[in-house]
């Protein structure tokens, strides 16, 4: 086997480990797939659907107050919630809050922010689409999907309001440098957002399989780029956003510029 064989051969053995984790984590209990409701809390303490207690948000906490009949615990540590419980997140970003457990089976609800507002989003045990959940459907490996390309950071980050899979909420992509690649004897350029946590770089991306064999738009997570700024742009780790499996999910959409004229036959394809 030749030194490029050995390359393409541990490269796929590799992707197929990345898409057995992906399935791994979508089908984990309270997971993506166990998602059954999305709702904004309001300023004033008010009832939820789904679950009890009165739920409220300001532009800066939420708050539960639960009753000691309510059933509610901590999500980690299982410590049982009476009075007003609060909780903070970033923007965009979303966590595990707490656990209902009054019910005929238990409940857990996340709370997120998006676009300066809270809101909860409830999980069942589990439900019909977990159950039958069988992988993300994905196009065969292909190298040729791993290209080159060069990242050059913006003097200072750029803010483009964005639409989302929600007709209701825009966001806003703070987006950190171009990518330049070549394909097929072509130079194209995407515009990059930052992963402060782990330094890697996000493309938000459509192309021409977009609503035939993938949905609407996918993203990249691009490795943290070399001291001379190349990176690896590896289409077959392109990947559906939780739209494409839940109605309950706020996902950023591209911005104008991320639009690629060809068809991206590399990645998760539209789950069945």
């Amino acid at each position: 086997m030749t030194s490029l064989e050995n390359e393409i051969t541990t490269a796929e053995a590799e992707f197929d480990a990345w898409h057995r984790k992906r399935n791994d984590a979508l089908a984990e209990d309270f997971g993506l797939l166990t998602l059954t409701s999305f709702q904004w809390l309001a300023a004033e303490p008010s009832a939820v659907d789904l679950v009890p207690g009165l739920w409220s948000a300001d532009l800066r906490v939420a708050a539960l107050n639960a009753g000691a009949s309510d059933g509610f615990v901590t999500y980690d540590g299982g410590t049982p919630v009476r009075g007003i419980l609060t909780k903070t997140v970033a923007e965009r970003s979303q966590t595990m809050w707490v656990r209902w457990c009054g019910g005929t089976e238990a409940v857990a609800v996340e709370l997120a922010r998006r676009d300066g507002r809270y809101l909860i989003r409830t999980r069942a045990a589990s439900t019909p689409a977990q159950q039958d959940f069988s992988g993300v459907p994905v196009f065969d490996f292909d190298p040729d999907w791993i290209i080159k390309g060069s990242y050059v950071p913006y003097l200072s980050p750029q803010v483009a309001r964005i639409s989302t899979a929600r007709s209701d909420t825009s966001l806003t992509a703070v987006l950190a440098g171009g990518i330049t690649f070549n394909y097929q004897g072509s130079s194209y350029r995407l515009q990059a957002e930052f992963e402060p946590e782990t330094g890697a770089l996000r493309v938000t991306f459509r192309d021409a399989t977009n609503g035939l064999d993938t949905a609407a738009w996918r993203f990249l997570d691009v490795p943290p780029p070399a001291l001379d700024g190349t990176v690896l742009l590896d289409f077959n780790r392109a990947q559906n956003y939780p739209f494409a499996f839940t109605e309950y999910a706020v996902c950023p959409a591209p911005v104008a510029a991320n639009q690629l004229p060809f068809a991206v036959t590399a990645g998760e394809k539209l789950p069945v």
